[in-house]
């Protein structure tokens, strides 16, 4: 590589210097898209004749401006041959990869120009074109107003824009944000109106117009929330429990939500039957309505059960049925019960009576009914006679997987036939 030396005497006593234009460039010049500064000056003698052509060995060096100025080198570049022709050069600085234009641009520079050993003076100020200076910030952010576009950004150690949901293997994918060697995790918009969050290229949380969906679970300390809507929390004996999760609610306000009533041909106890009607969709409606009463079902005869077939998909292994139970006129002790229990199809398949009971017991006296109290209404029924209720809860196991079940509710009774009962808002709760 050619060098040329200048002796200190004819430096200062030869040479004025000129720089007549900076400009920096800010555009990719490598694979790598360092960032370069382009430099054009006038080298004259003092007597104002240009320097001779041939190339010269130049420093260039750049200091922040200060007062009093300073002498601390920022960075700096020694190109040994620059080529001078009357008196004209140009050079692009920070090109070469072993001294990289690495300093932030955030505050004001000076240029300082050496050709041989002595700096000559005045350095030369930097400044901006035009519309460069919207880049320019304490921050050294964007504080313009107005669209920002790119391609792809990449933040050092951080943040990188994808084109596309993540794949495996730490691939690109579309439209979306992930991060710096982790290009399979992040935040993405796999599709119009839809947002998701991915985590080694699995949709974890997807998140559209009709709302929230975990794909997966939602941990917190000591709780889980699971994406089946059930929570398992975790005791200080680091024991973990499932809580049980509302699936289903017919409080027969608007319809009979699905239920109906059984009996066989002879009106016996129908909890074999498969020959359905409707029952009574009873409550504020009816003639013994009351201020505080939910609708109730009340079936036509004492001798038909109230059936209805749920279906709960998801996971859980056990199930919970609550519900209100009245007992209605006159019900005799020792012989009238009421009770409820699963099966796996409407004709009784394995059915399993988990509640039987008999209410007249239930209240002490005296009983509620409108000869006992003022202004008092009843459920239904004989206004002279009381009326009895009860909340109720009956739990099972699982069928299996089945996702599929039938609850019975009925009366089992003897006696005279003023005898009724009916049920109030059903429950279903698994776990």
């Amino acid at each position: 590589m050619r060098q040329y030396s200048i002796t200190k005497s004819l430096l200062k006593s030869s040479f004025a210097f000129l720089l007549s234009s900076v400009t920096l460039l800010c555009i990719s010049v490598s694979s790598n898209a360092q960032a370069t500064l382009s430099v054009q000056g006038i080298v004259k003698k003092s007597n104002g004749v240009a320097l001779e052509d041939g190339e010269y060995q130049i420093t260039f060096k750049l200091y922040e401006v200060t007062m009093p100025p300073s002498n601390v080198v920022l960075w700096d570049e020694t190109i040994p041959d620059v080529e001078v022709i009357s008196g004209i050069y140009s050079e692009i600085l920070g090109e070469n990869p072993s001294d990289p234009l690495n300093i932030p641009f955030n505050a004001d520079y000076e240029l300082g120009i050496s050709i041989g050993s002595q700096e000559m003076l005045p350095r030369i100020r930097l400044t901006s074109a035009p519309y460069a200076l919207s880049l320019r910030g304490e921050t050294n952010q964007f504080p313009s107003t107005g669209e920002v576009q790119a391609d792809k950004v990449k933040v050092a150690q951080g943040v990188i824009v994808n084109n596309g949901a993540p794949l495996v293997n730490n691939t690109d994918g579309s439209k979306g944000y992930s991060f710096n060697n982790d290009n399979d995790s992040g935040l993405f918009s796999t599709q119009e109106g839809e947002v998701s969050l991915y985590t080694n290229g699995v949709e974890r949380l997807e998140v559209n117009g009709s709302g929230a969906t975990l794909q997966g679970g939602l941990n917190a300390t000591n709780l889980t929330l699971n994406n089946n809507g059930a929570i398992t929390y975790r005791n200080s004996n680091n024991e973990n429990f499932i809580a049980w999760r509302l699936a289903d609610v017919d409080d027969f306000d608007n319809n009979l939500d699905g239920w109906q009533q059984y009996a066989d041909n002879s009106e016996t106890l129908g909890w074999n039957s498969s020959s359905a009607s409707d029952p009574c969709r009873c409550g504020p409606e009816g003639s013994a309505s009351g201020v505080f009463l939910n609708s109730f079902l009340l079936p036509s005869d004492r001798n038909k059960v109230l059936k209805k077939q749920f279906n709960i998909p998801g996971s859980y292994t056990q199930i919970k049925v609550k519900f209100t139970y009245f007992a209605i006129d006159s019900w005799d002790a020792g012989q009238d019960y009421g009770f409820a229990g699963f099966a796996s199809s409407v004709s009784g398949s394995n059915f399993k009576v988990t509640w039987y009971e008999n209410l007249v017991n239930m209240l002490a006296s005296p009983k509620l009914n409108n000869s006992g109290f003022i202004n008092t209404t009843q459920f239904r029924g004989n206004p002279n006679m009381p009326d009895y209720w009860r909340d109720v809860e009956i739990t099972a196991k699982r069928n299996g997987s089945s996702n599929t079940f039938w609850v019975f509710i009925g009366a089992a009774m003897e006696g005279d036939a003023d005898e009724l009962y009916g049920i109030g808002p059903v429950e279903v709760w698994v776990r």
